[in-house]
């Protein structure tokens, strides 16, 4: 297949998103397809203004794929965000020959959108009706326009479903994969007393709920300590969250590479993730495969994990649940080993060779069941 892979976000390989997409083209080329990749240095209009980004994007990808259809086609289109309403409705208007359509979200922005509502962006009056007016409604009419969704966890294909945007058959749940070096990790019991964190410090990770629950860990458990990990934020900021009788057991790393990375999360005892959303959710599923046990919600894969069993899930903002689970696990040994275990084992699943096979067979059998 010929495929055109648009991404509205730089694909800068230490980025979550920006490591997953390229795993997806890398491996959609290593089968033997043509893969054209455009990211915004190819396309954004502008770059060093920073107001109206998603209309310089939106614009820029348009006039982008008009000049490539001319000397090109594609079986598929497959994009990456949610700046494409202008680009979709040229293309199913123009006179060339209609590609598969497929938004591949790797966190469907539209779910997103709804639980920031709810949960760490509240917005009201003016702003709600801006913003309801702009972003919400151009993100509606982006997966409105598609043809197909490809998305890495069943609560955003869900989501997508019942609210009729795509029919089943017009929809799949595909996981990302793990890297090859998180499944070379056997399974060890050595674990220091450290609980971890890995992520952006921002709303969506539940940051206001950390340090309520971390306070109330540290205070009990004196030779436990706090790491966290990726957070692109000054450490000096984050610490200040918390209380000052435990500020000397939290740390903020500095960014490192993915091998330290391991090292460091191989080391811990249990890992915290207390999210409001996630598409998947990889620094989940790489803390399981490097033997913590896990406390996160139910969001992304956590809403997949088998509650006591191979993760301990909270429920949003369960403040006291996620400090007696934390607790549970520091006082249980062997029940905290059983659960690593599992969720380790678990991770086993998140093979990247497999999961490009997949979406490899689901836009195939697109392309040949399509109806034109």
């Amino acid at each position: 297949m010929k495929i055109l892979s648009i991404s509205s976000i730089p694909l800068l390989p230490h980025l979550g998103s920006g490591r997953t997409r390229l795993h997806w083209t890398k491996g959609l080329k290593e089968l033997g397809h043509e893969v054209d990749v455009l990211e915004p240095k190819n396309f954004e209009l502008f770059p060093s203004i920073h107001k109206a980004k998603k209309y310089k994007l939106a614009i820029g990808i348009l006039f982008k794929v008009k000049k490539l259809l001319k000397n090109k086609t594609y079986d598929v289109i497959e994009f990456y965000g949610d700046e494409y309403w202008l680009m979709l409705k040229w293309v199913k208007k123009s006179k060339y020959k209609l590609p598969l359509l497929v938004a591949h979200a790797d966190g469907v922005e539209l779910h997103d959108m709804d639980k920031a509502q709810i949960f760490w962006d509240k917005k009201k009056g003016i702003k709600k009706w801006l913003f309801d007016n702009t972003h919400y409604h151009f993100a509606r009419r982006t997966f409105s326009l598609a043809d197909y969704l490809v998305c890495g966890c069943n609560d955003d294909l869900q989501y997508m479903i019942s609210r009729k945007y795509f029919s089943i058959q017009n929809a799949a749940c595909i996981a990302p994969g793990i890297e090859d070096s998180f499944h070379a990790i056997s399974f060890q019991t050595e674990k220091k007393n450290i609980i971890s964190f890995v992520g952006s410090w921002i709303g969506r990770k539940g940051i206001s709920i950390i340090p309520l629950v971390i306070n109330e860990v540290l205070k009990k458990n004196k030779k436990f300590f706090f790491h966290i990990f990726g957070t692109r934020t000054s450490g000096e900021s984050i610490i200040q969250n918390f209380d000052a009788s435990i500020r000397e057991r939290v740390i903020v790393f500095d960014k490192m590479s993915l091998e330290e990375l391991q090292k460091n999360i191989l080391n811990s005892s249990i890992f915290f993730m207390p999210t409001y959303s996630e598409g998947f959710g990889l620094s989940v599923a790489e803390a399981m495969s490097c033997g913590c046990a896990v406390v996160t919600t139910p969001t992304g894969i956590g809403k997949e994990l088998i509650n006591t069993k191979e993760a301990f899930i909270c429920d949003f903002d369960d403040v006291q649940h996620m400090v007696s689970s934390i607790n549970f696990l520091i006082d249980n040994s062997n029940k905290r080993e059983q659960l690593a275990y599992n969720g380790w084992s678990r991770a086993k699943e998140y093979v990247w060779q497999t999961e490009v096979k997949k979406l490899e067979t689901t836009y195939l059998n697109w392309h040949s069941n399509r109806v034109l």
